[in-house]
C-alpha cells in the first residue's frame, strides 16, 4: 500500500514515552506514556507497568477525557508502592498506588503545585517542591520589587519562591522545611534519611547574578548547612550509595549555556568539588532538539551501585549517548552509542552481578521508545515500545542525510538534509533553511514533525549546527559570543551555497525559518541578503536593546551572550546586531508567527518587526496565537500547533508558486 504525506493532522495520532523508573528489585519498570485528545484540545498521561519483555501494561487508567496526567512515578525504596504527580483532583498533587495494582488514593492537599517527589532511603517520607502561594485576598494589585518575577514556563510568579516541604508516607501529614527570600530546587534525600541536600542562591546578589550553593537541611532541627558554592547553571545533586560523595551537573561560566555542562563531585561533608569531565569537552546533556518529544525524565547523575562509576547523558553531534566516569581515575568511556540514537533519559538496576540500563531513545523515524541493554559481557539490546508503529507505517517519512562542508574560518559544519519522499532524480525542488533557537543547543537524529510536513509537500529541508550550536565542544559553543550575526550568519550562508552545489535544489526558490534565536537569524539575514524568496521567523528576536528590559531573562542574557555588554556603554554594538536596524534593507516576504504569553522572547518583539516592516512597505503577515508561551511548537494546544504548521507551509506554497 502507498503510503502518504505527513499532515500537520498527524500530531492528533502520535504518541510519546517517557520517564522510566526501575523497580528496586529490577524485574519491573514504570514509565509516562502521553497521547493527545484532538477533541478536548489537550494531552492525558498513564503510567504504564513492564517486565522487560515487551511494553507492558497500562498501569494507572488513563483518563482522555479530563485530560488527566499521571506522571514522575517513583518506586518506594521497598518496591511496594509508587509515590506519583497527578491532576486528578484540579492540580498536581502526590498519589500513591500500591506496586502490585489497584486504586490511586491522594496523599498530599499541599497548597500549590507540586512540582518534585523523592521518597526518603528509609520509605517513610517524601520530599515535595512547591511554589509559595501569593495571597490575592486583598487586592489583584502586584507589586514588583525584584528582576525574577515571571518565567516562560510558569508566568507571572511575583516573589514566590520554591520551598521544600515534607510529607509522611503513611498519614499525609505535610510540613514546610525550608524557608526564605530565595529559591530551594532539586531535593534530594542523605542515605540515612535524616537530611535533605538541595541547591539554593543565598547570596545578595542573587537576584542580579544567580549562581547557586549546595545546602544540606536537618529535616528535624531545621539547621541549614553550606556545603560547597557552585558556579553555573547547577542541577541535580545526587549521593553516592556509600554515602560518601554528592555528584552533580555544574560549569565555570554563571547564568548561559554557551559551555560545557560538567559532572562535579564533592564530598558529603562539604570540601572542594572537582570537576570529573573536564576533559570530554562535551555537554553532560541532551541538547538535540526536537518538536515530538515528551520525555520529563530527570536528568541527573546516576551512581553505580559500588559507587565506582558515574552515567551520564553527553550530546555528541546530532546524536546523544550514555557515558559513564570512573570516580578514582577519571577515566571517562561511552555506554550507550550508535548513530543516529538520541537519548533521552535513562535509568540503571545495579544488583553487582548484572547491572543494565532502560532508556528512552529516539530517532529520525520516532519519537522516543524504550529500550533495555544490559551492561555484562553479552550488550543485550532489546527494544520493549513502539507505540507510533502504524502510524508511521502509513506515513512516507524521509530519512535525512548527513552533510559536513566548511564553514567560516574553515570550520568544518555539520548538517542535515531531508529529501521530499518521492524525490525524483534529474526534478529540482524549492528549499528550505531551519535554523535552531538557543543558539546553544542543537538539531540532530531526533524525528522532527515540521520538517517532515515541509518535504512531504515538496521540499528539501536543510538543517545545520552553525557555530554556537552545542555537541562540539566548549569552543565551538563559545564562539558566538558578542557576535550574533557575524561568523554564525557565515556559517547559514555557507550550508545554503553548499546545498545549491546539488543538482536537486532549485537555487532560485530559497525559503528560510526559524525560531527564537533561529527566528532572530531569520530577521538579519532578511536584512542582509534577498536571496530568500519568503520568510518565517517564529517567536523571534528583532530589537536586543527592548529585549533586555522585557524578555524574562533577558537582563542576564544580553549580559553573558554579548561578552559583558553594557546597555549604556555599550549601546551602538548591542543596536549595530539588532535587526531592527536594518529592516529597511528587508524585500523579502516575512510572516511573523508569535505567541501573546511568551515571555522569554516577548510579544513585544513581533510588533516592534511587523510596524516597522509594514510602515517599510514589505510584505508582512502577523499571526499571534493567544494563551501559549514559548514552548507553542513543542507543547501549545494541539490545535494551536496544528494551525501554526499550516500557517508556515501555506507561506512557504504561496511563494513558492510566485517564484
Amino acid at each position: 500500500m502507498a503510503k502518504r504525506k505527513v499532515t500537520p493532522e498527524d500530531l492528533f495520532s502520535m504518541q510519546f514515552t517517557g520517564d522510566v523508573q526501575i523497580s528496586p528489585d529490577g524485574k519491573k519498570a514504570l514509565y509516562v506514556h502521553t497521547a493527545v485528545n484532538a477533541e478536548k484540545d489537550g494531552y492525558f498521561s498513564s503510567l504504564w507497568l513492564t517486565d522487560f519483555t515487551d511494553q507492558g501494561s497500562r498501569f494507572t487508567h488513563p483518563q482522555p477525557d479530563r485530560l488527566v496526567k499521571d506522571r514522575s512515578p517513583r518506586w518506594s525504596p521497598d518496591g511496594q508502592s509508587i509515590a506519583f504527580l497527578s491532576n486528578r483532583s484540579g492540580m498536581d498533587q502526590v498519589w500513591l498506588i500500591p506496586a502490585d495494582g489497584g486504586d490511586a488514593k491522594q496523599l498530599t492537599e499541599l497548597p500549590n503545585t507540586v512540582q518534585f517527589i523523592a521518597w526518603s532511603p528509609d520509605g517513610k517520607r517524601l520530599a515535595c517542591l512547591i511554589q509559595d502561594v501569593e495571597d490575592t485576598s486583598t487586592t489583584d494589585v502586584k507589586v514588583i520589587t525584584k528582576l525574577r518575577y515571571k518565567h516562560d514556563s510558569k508566568g507571572f510568579r511575583g516573589h514566590h519562591m520554591n520551598h521544600i516541604w515534607v510529607v509522611e508516607a503513611a498519614t499525609g501529614e505535610a510540613k514546610q522545611v525550608s524557608y526564605g527570600d530565595w529559591e530551594d530546587i532539586d531535593p534530594v534525600w542523605s542515605p540515612d534519611s535524616r537530611s535533605i541536600i538541595f541547591l539554593s542562591d543565598r547570596s545578595e546578589t542573587r537576584d542580579f547574578n544567580h549562581v547557586p550553593a549546595l545546602w544540606k537541611l536537618d529535616v528535624e532541627t531545621g539547621e541549614c548547612v553550606k556545603l560547597g558554592q557552585c558556579a553555573g547553571f547547577t542541577l541535580a545533586p545526587r549521593f553516592s550509595p556509600d554515602g560518601k560523595w554528592i555528584a552533580y551537573f555544574d560549569h565555570q561560566y554563571g547564568e548561559t549555556n554557551a559551555c560545557n555542562d560538567e559532572v562535579w563531585l564533592i564530598p558529603a561533608e562539604g570540601g572542594e568539588a572537582r570537576n570529573l569531565t573536564g576533559m570530554l569537552d562535551r555537554s553532560t546533556a541532551n541538547w538535540v532538539g526536537t518538536d515530538v518529544k515528551w520525555d520529563a525524565g530527570v536528568h541527573q547523575p546516576t551512581w553505580s551501585k559500588d559507587s565506582r562509576y558515574i552515567y551520564f547523558l553527553v550530546t555528541e553531534g546530532g546524536n546523544c549517548w550514555i557515558y559513564r566516569v570512573e570516580v578514582k581515575t577519571g577515566i571517562i568511556e561511552p555506554v550507550v552509542t550508535g548513530d543516529r540514537l538520541v537519548v533521552t533519559s535513562f535509568a540503571m538496576h545495579d544488583d553487582g552481578v548484572e547491572p543494565f540500563l532502560v532508556y528512552v531513545a529516539a530517532h529520525p523515524q520516532s519519537t522516543g521508545d524504550l529500550y533495555v541493554e544490559s551492561l555484562g559481557s553479552d550488550r543485550e539490546k532489546r527494544q520493549l515500545t513502539d507505540f507510533n508503529k502504524y502510524l508511521f507505517s502509513e506515513l512516507a517519512l524521509s530519512e535525512p542525510e548527513r552533510i559536513r562542508f566548511e564553514g567560516a574560518d574553515g570550520w568544518e559544519i555539520e548538517g542535515w538534509l531531508l529529501k521530499p519522499p518521492n524525490f525524483q532524480p534529474g526534478a529540482k525542488y524549492p528549499l528550505i533553511l531551519q535554523i535552531h533557537g538557543g543558539p546553544h543547543t542543537c538539531y540532530g537524529f531526533s524525528l522532527n514533525h515540521e520538517f517532515q510536513m515541509l518535504a512531504s509537500a515538496g521540499y528539501v529541508v536543510l538543517y545545520t549546527n552553525p557555530r554556537g550550536s552545542q555537541g562540539y565542544g566548549k569552543e565551538f559553543a563559545r564562539a558566538v559570543l558578542g557576535d550574533w550575526g557575524g561568523k554564525d550568519y557565515e556559517d547559514l550562508m555557507r550550508a545554503v551555497d553548499y546545498a545549491c552545489t546539488l543538482n536537486y535544489v532549485d537555487d532560485y526558490q530559497l525559503f528560510v525559518s526559524g525560531g527564537s534565536y533561529g527566528g532572530f537569524m531569520v530577521n538579519w539575514i532578511v536584512g542582509h541578503t534577498d536571496r530568500f524568496k519568503a520568510a518565517v521567523t517564529q517567536r523571534s528576536i528583532c530589537n536586543l536593546y527592548s529585549m533586555a528590559g522585557s524578555s524574562d531573562i533577558g537582563f542576564y542574557f544580553i549580559d553573558t551572550e554579548f561578552a559583558g555588554a553594557d546597555l549604556w556603554e555599550n549601546e551602538e554594538l548591542i543596536m549595530s546586531r539588532s535587526p531592527i536596524r536594518y529592516a529597511r534593507n528587508v524585500k523579502t516576504p516575512v510572516l511573523i508567527e508569535h505567541s501573546e504569553n511568551d515571555l522569554r522572547c516577548p510579544m513585544e518583539q513581533a510588533e516592534q518587526w511587523f510596524i516597522a516592516l509594514k510602515r517599510l512597505g514589505v510584505e508582512t503577515v502577523l499571526v499571534r496565537t493567544p494563551d501559549e508561551g514559548h514552548e507553542l511548537s513543542r507543547s501549545g494546544k494541539p490545535m494551536h500547533r496544528i494551525e501554526r504548521l499550516k500557517h508556515i507551509l501555506n507561506w512557504f506554497n504561496k511563494h513558492r508558486s510566485q517564484a
